[in-house]
């Protein structure tokens, strides 16, 4: 499926991102829950990847450059597991950094 959208082309600088640590702590402790892959470690998809890259971008200053973010498919496009990783992943970065409104 190609890109489709308004993300921005590319990928962020990691020094003013935290998605790439939040991509890494998920792939180690989230597995795949059902289908034939269950219980193995959870991949993000492409574009998924660079969804949460652009989310957790940050500006010079260490403040949010997005304050909301919205990711729109088909049903059964997956959202489903992707849903579960970013609720996990929200709770630590809220907590972490309380300037972020999601």
């Amino acid at each position: 499926m190609p890109l489709t959208g308004n993300m921005p082309a590319g990928v962020p600088h990691p020094s003013r991102n935290l998605g790439y640590g939040i991509i890494r702590w998920a792939q180690r402790y989230i597995v795949q829950p059902d289908g034939e892959t269950a219980g193995q470690p959870w991949r993000f998809t492409a574009e998924q990847l660079r969804f949460v890259l652009w989310m957790y971008s940050i500006d010079e200053n260490g403040r949010w450059l997005y304050r909301s973010a919205a990711l729109r498919r088909a049903k059964g496009w997956g959202l489903g597991k992707d849903a579960a990783s970013r609720s996990y992943l929200h709770r630590g970065v809220h907590r972490a950094r309380p300037l972020f409104a999601f």
